[in-house]
């Protein structure tokens, strides 16, 4: 394959956007739909290797457990490099690539000259997967060093098969989050928080039951057993957090909350924050993993339903029962104003009443619904 031929009216990458433009329409399964477009990507775009996965629109950690490179992750989240996944959302980025950030350069990367290119490693593409201002999924390909660097057509051709990957991810998270948003207020009753404190390898050193039971709902099935990556993701996050100097970070780069909400096999949402335990135990964090209700769902429904600032205020009065006027007054907006936006919030939302508003999104930030 002569990589740096194809372009983007290339008959094969026409096929290839044709195809995955009609699978996001009504996509499968995320992980089914990922694994479909890795495999027909490699007929038109060569690279030794690398994984798709889909991710928290909010703090862009993994929300499905994948066999990630922990060196890489350390990298990702510790390391002031180019091309990092968040750097690239904060940019409104689709695509970039080793080769085109640095061009002749590879080594100025701390994550190439420290993992990949000890492991024989080429040029790296970073993927994110945006539809609606927001990240839903990303990639990482590379190739190896007997290979030349991405082209520019290359980059040009997944940047637009992107687009309707994150179309199709988002679509399938909103499909998931509908169909089991009847079973969270029973959910948060019979399903509670449970805590797991691990050390600084992310050993599990011991757990309450209820986080035991969440450990098992994850994977995890002994005492002793190492994290499972995608999790060792959100605890590199809690200590690179614990690490930022109390003035704030350095070169101005916020780093994003510690959590995600991880899917599991039954397809339901468990969310997943971590800290650094303070004491005796150096270097261990805690985890607290409950089911996803409430306030840990209601920036994701927001992202979801792709409500903007003033939607998301005005919705958010919506659901705690306040009158129009009320809204009106709170927000310095007019009556007829605020009744347009309720318009266009219920059309977003696919719903046409406050109590479907309610059941879709619960009481407010803080509260399930119901």
């Amino acid at each position: 394959m002569v990589t740096s031929q194809i372009s983007l009216h290339d008959h094969r990458v026409v096929a290839l956007r044709e195809t995955v433009a009609e699978l996001a329409a009504r996509p499968p399964a995320a992980r089914e739909f990922l694994d479909e477009v890795e495999r027909r990507l490699r007929k038109v775009v060569q690279f030794d290797g690398g994984d798709w996965w889909t991710s928290d629109p909010e703090t862009l950690l993994p929300m499905e457990l994948r066999p990630f490179e922990y060196p890489a992750l350390q990298y990702e989240v510790a390391a002031n490099d180019v091309n990092r996944l968040d750097e690239l959302d904060r940019q409104s980025r689709n695509v970039s690539t080793l080769g085109l950030a640095l061009p002749g350069q590879h080594a100025r990367s701390a994550q190439f000259d420290g993992h990949y290119r000890v492991a024989g490693g080429g040029d790296q593409m970073r993927v994110l997967a945006r539809n609606g201002g927001r990240t839903w999924g990303a990639a990482c390909l590379y190739r190896g060093e007997d290979l030349p660097d991405f082209t520019r057509d290359e980059v040009a051709v997944i940047s637009a098969i992107s687009r309707d990957v994150g179309l199709a991810l988002r679509t399938d998270l909103l499909r998931t989050v509908v169909r089991n948003s009847g079973e969270w207020s029973a959910a948060s009753v019979d399903e509670r928080s449970g805590t797991v404190v691990a050390d600084r390898d992310d050993r599990v050193l011991g757990f309450t039951p209820d986080g035991g039971h969440w450990l098992e709902r994850l994977g995890v099935h002994t005492s002793d057993e190492e994290l499972p990556a995608s999790l060792r993701w959100i605890t590199l996050q809690a200590r690179a957090q614990d690490r930022q100097p109390a003035s704030g970070p350095a070169g101005g780069r916020t780093l994003r909350p510690a959590r995600s909400r991880i899917r599991v096999a039954s397809g339901e949402l468990v969310t997943v924050r971590a800290e650094v335990l303070r004491g005796s135990v150096d270097g261990a964090v805690v985890l607290g993993l409950e089911p996803a209700t409430g306030a840990s769902m209601w920036p994701l429904l927001v992202a979801l339903y792709g409500l903007t600032e003033r939607e998301t205020q005005l919705t958010s009065m919506l659901v705690e029962g306040r009158s129009i006027k009320e809204i009106a007054t709170g927000l310095h907006l007019s009556i007829h104003t605020v009744r347009d936006h309720v318009k266009a919030v219920y059309a977003k939302v696919g719903i046409s009443s406050r109590p479907e508003l309610t059941a879709r999104l619960g009481g407010g930030p803080g509260v399930a619904p119901s």
